[in-house]
């Protein structure tokens, strides 16, 4: 399908992100970080004489002096041997530096789990060094920290590393605490949960990040669900993982048949066999898993998944499709056309979307080299409004460069960067082993490394065209879009074809997207009066407390809030029509840190009148003499609409609001995910799991099943912060 060519503003209107992310906080105006003003050095450059730097030095340099001639890369000798037990060990004396480090690399990575166990590799690392059969977690941590050293482990696509650090003198501690946690570690249940926890926090602060979205939806559709590379973990996979289940994993995977132990540093080889074979030599474990990789799905034409995120005011995409499998003939013309391509500052993409555009902070495109086939994608993130512009230009540049010649001028900058900066990668013995690990692992020739320059010298302009006819395809592309649908599906829809996704990955229909929702109307009278109060944790700790008071008197509906917290306080009274929710007015004032908002607004006769006293950061003050379309509410009143509506799983909600630091109208998008069971500290409540996004934050709401769907929990999606329900009244 030939791509439509949209109309784009010459002159964008805004090359930056906003100043100030703001946290919407039960419905309130809560900025809860604001972005460091970035000072430019231009001050000191213009009083260069001021500042010592002599007034004449500008006008004695007229053209930048010659490079350097460029120097031989002598990669280091190392030594090899393999122990009776499959153990391949290589040790690399490297360095100026009494230091060594030691990596075990071994196959069992995220790819040796399955779909429904995703984070299994990763919990298993985490807790693998908190206890062994001899030493407590405490007493690891003091031993590797007594010796000024470090010992972690890590899961990756493919293996599972464990490593170690330490002053050469101290060698012995280091590899008697590897051997340990590695033969011997006991994965206590209180150290499981603790892992545990932080795993969810942290996959809840992905889930709501629109570039971990890309790169899930990503690997979901390029390798499909049949394929390792392709599964991703959730709350339900990680919440599954037994201790037991670790435990076996790692007797699985942790073996030394088929691993690799990387040493490098300033050390005597022979010292370092006499220690390995002393410490590694009697472990014992299974064969070597082999895994047999199916084939990715053949994509036949470019098509959109477009993951809507409500309230997005930029669009991050994630384009390409399968790459090459590591050892491919022709992976480094692959790695020199994408330089070209996307691959740095100076490269295509970011020269044409970023400089000549101004869409973008930054765009850029990788291959990716995993032990089975890799994927070339291209990532930027642009402003909603250049959304289809941005995609268009994109799969623009990659048929330019199949099919127009790579200008000489051009592609010498490209060689000379990646051959000339390479040296760079080679300055301590970490990275040296770091680089060397790369083909051992993935049985690739050292010349991949030792001869690294020469190989990228070696790439013509004739071989970047051919393997980007051969290789790359925007007619067949797997275009990820996260972005708020609304605003950009219809433009989206003459490139190519679309499927429809929430943040979570579930189908969405166009009217979905597009249309209102079910709502149509809310029925006030069957809120009840009463006075709510809760705790504010942070990282499960208690924080602060809130308080919210609903009443009724003469037909009208006030609902009023104070929370406090040691980062601020916040009071809000909002109110609404006791027959139908139209809004009448909103009171509100917020200090935190050096941020003062208040707020005092009223409608009245559909007119929204006011003003809002903001930061400079956020746009200082804002006057309001506008009209309010029907149906939208002001800010706080979407808890209280979703208390009254006909909650059953599935069933979704369009509330449209007025946001008062943007000025303009937002809707919010509520989903009845299912129903959970919760204790809290004012008891124990069957509840409605609803998700609600489209707000600066999104926020999972846990309401009561009874009507009115009282809130028993608040959880903000990507931070450690929620409110716990702790008594319940009346007035």
């Amino acid at each position: 399908m030939k791509p439509k060519t949209p109309s784009h503003p010459s002159h964008p209107s805004s090359r930056g992100a906003r100043l100030c992310d703001e946290t919407r906080l039960s419905g309130a105006l809560l900025p809860s970080r604001m972005r460091p003003l970035m000072l430019l050095a231009a001050l000191g450059i213009a009083a260069g004489g001021m500042l010592g730097q002599p007034a004449h030095l500008d006008a004695q340099v007229t053209e930048p002096p010659p490079p350097l001639a460029e120097r031989s890369i002598e990669f280091p000798d190392f030594q090899e041997f393999t122990l009776d037990n499959g153990l391949r060990v290589v040790i690399l004396p490297y360095g100026t530096q009494p230091v060594m480090s030691a990596r075990l690399y071994v196959p069992g990575g995220r790819a040796y789990t399955s779909p429904d166990r995703a984070g299994m590799a990763e919990l298993t690392a985490e807790v693998l060094t908190r206890g062994t059969e001899s030493r407590t977690a405490a007493e690891i941590s003091e031993a590797i920290e007594g010796v000024g050293g470090s010992l972690s482990a890590s899961a990756g696509q493919d293996f599972f590393t464990v490593s170690t650090t330490a002053l050469v003198e101290h060698m012995d501690t280091a590899f008697d605490l590897l051997q340990d946690v590695v033969r011997q570690a006991i994965f206590p249940d209180d150290e499981v949960e603790l892992a545990r926890r932080q795993y969810l926090s942290g996959l809840q602060a992905q889930l709501g990040q629109p570039q971990s979205i890309v790169q899930r939806r990503f690997s979901a559709v390029v390798y499909g669900e049949d394929h390792p590379y392709g599964w991703n973990e959730t709350p339900a996979s990680v919440e599954s993982i037994t201790r037991d289940e670790i435990s076996n994993f790692r007797d699985e995977v942790l073996h030394p048949s088929g691993a690799l132990l990387l040493v490098a540093g300033q050390v005597d080889a022979s010292e370092v066999e006499e220690r390995v074979r002393r410490h590694l030599s009697d472990w014992d474990g299974r064969d070597r898993i082999e895994l047999e990789f199916p084939d990715p799905p053949v994509r036949d034409e470019a098509r959109i998944y477009l993951v809507h995120r409500p309230g997005s005011v930029q669009s991050v995409f994630g384009v390409g499709h399968i790459g090459v499998p590591p050892g491919h003939p022709d992976y480094f013309p692959l790695v020199v056309m994408n330089r070209v391509l996307g691959g740095g500052a100076d490269s295509r993409l970011f020269q044409i979307l970023r400089e000549e555009r101004g869409w973008t902070y930054g765009a850029y495109s990788q291959l990716t080299r995993p032990a089975d086939v890799g994927v070339w994608r291209a990532i930027t993130e642009v402003r909603t409004e250049v959304t289809d512009s941005t995609l268009v230009e994109l799969l623009h540049q990659m048929e330019r460069i199949r099919e127009e010649p790579v200008p000489p001028e051009e592609l010498d900058a490209a060689r000379n960067y990646m051959a000339g900066s390479f040296p760079l990668r080679l300055e301590t013995a970490d990275q040296v082993a770091g680089q060397l690990a790369t083909p051992l692992l993935l049985d690739l020739s050292l010349d991949d490394v030792t001869r690294y320059p020469e190989r990228i010298r070696a790439v013509s302009g004739e071989e970047v065209q051919r393997v980007a006819r051969e290789h790359l395809h925007p007619d067949r592309a797997a275009i990820i879009v996260v972005g708020d649908g609304a605003q950009i599906l219809e433009k989206l829809e003459g490139i190519a074809p679309i499927e429809l996704f929430d943040i979570r990955g579930e189908a969405l229909t166009r009217d979905d997207v597009l249309g209102q929702g079910e709502l149509t109307a809310w029925d006030a009278s069957r809120l009840q009066e009463g006075i709510r109060r809760y705790d504010l944790y942070f990282q499960g700790n208690p924080m602060g407390s809130a308080e919210y008071r609903l009443e009724e008197a003469d037909g009208i509906w006030t609902s009023s809030s104070v929370l406090t917290s040691p980062a601020g306080s916040q009071e809000s009274l909002v109110r609404f029509s006791a027959e139908d929710f139209a809004p009448l007015g909103l009171e509100q004032e917020l200090s935190q840190g050096p941020a003062d908002i208040r707020a005092n607004v009223r409608v009245e006769a559909g007119r929204l009148m006011g003003d809002v006293q903001l930061p400079e950061q956020l746009g200082g003050p804002r006057e309001y003499d506008q009209e309010l379309a029907p149906g939208v509410l002001l800010p706080g009143m979407e808890e209280l609409v979703l208390s009254v509506a006909d909650l059953e799983e599935g069933a979704r909600f369009s509330i449209p609001y007025i946001d008062l630091t943007r000025g303009e109208q937002v809707t919010l998008e509520a989903r009845v995910t299912g129903r959970e069971s919760i204790q809290v500290s004012a008891g124990s409540f069957e509840t409605w799991v609803v998700e609600l996004s489209g707000g600066d934050t999104p926020l999972t709401l846990y309401l009561r099943v009874d009507a009115p769907h009282v809130m028993i929990r608040q959880e903000f999606q990507g931070q450690p912060v929620r409110l716990d329900l702790t008594s319940l009244g009346s007035l």
